[in-house]
């Protein structure tokens, strides 16, 4: 029989895809910040309850929590502050180089909200976009975010995407990758937050009552790790 494999440190990289600030109404953002807090605190949680329950993972070793963002207004930086608060590491992903991609804000309380982001993140990633073809620059991010993320955190309508590099397109990509999704469903006739569990094929609308249900993020989690179905959901 082949020798098990030798405990490893958990290491979880997130990613964040979202609306931008001109989609969030501000009662909307105010209902959503405290949900996404949520959201990050009850992941880190749930990972480090599997860090100590699964021999896979070295308990032994403090587990390691990624939040992978471009920082744009909106979704990306309502998650930064909230992952931050949580004691995740920031890593800023930008389509462009800082000084082009500031480009994207406009000048006075937006710009300087960026400004500020950046400054605060842990570390800074410029891809090598091109202001002349947006389109191919935005889409280069996204698939950036898939491929480095375990899992995808999506504040989003649940609208099909509208366009190539917007926040249904790179939902589409992360299940076709197989990386699992938590959805924030958001609405702007102000309907109350809803958050459920999209891993693969698999869509569980039932998991979608509260950002409290540790069974979500346990789902999740497995499906990120690539672990078998805990014994409970066998059957």
């Amino acid at each position: 029989m082949p020798e098990p494999a030798a405990p490893k440190p958990v290491v979880l990289n997130v990613g964040i895809t979202g609306h931008r600030a001109g989609a969030l109404t501000a009662p909307l953002v105010r209902s959503l910040r405290p949900t996404v807090y949520t959201v990050f605190r009850q992941l880190r949680e749930a990972t480090l309850k599997l860090q100590e329950s699964e021999d896979l993972f070295c308990s032994d070793t403090e587990a390691r929590l990624l939040l992978h963002t471009p920082l744009a207004t909106g979704a990306d930086q309502i998650a930064a502050i909230c992952a931050r608060s949580s004691g995740y590491f920031v890593r800023a992903l930008l389509p462009f180089e800082p000084a082009e991609y500031r480009k994207d804000f406009a000048p006075g309380d937006e710009l300087d909200t960026f400004e500020q982001a950046l400054a605060a993140a842990d570390e800074i990633v410029a891809l090598p976009g091109e202001r002349s073809d947006l389109e191919s620059a935005y889409v280069m991010v996204g698939e950036s975010l898939v491929v480095t993320a375990d899992l995808l955190i999506a504040i989003w309508d649940g609208e099909q995407a509208r366009g190539p590099g917007g926040t249904g397109h790179v939902v589409e990509m992360a299940l076709r990758s197989d990386v699992p999704v938590i959805h924030i469903h958001v609405s702007r006739d102000s309907a109350p937050i809803r958050i459920r569990a999209l891993v693969g094929s698999d869509e569980h609308e039932a998991a979608a009552a509260s950002p409290h249900d540790s069974t979500l993020y346990e789902r999740v989690l497995r499906g990120a790790f690539k672990l078998s179905r805990a014994p409970a959901e066998v059957g």
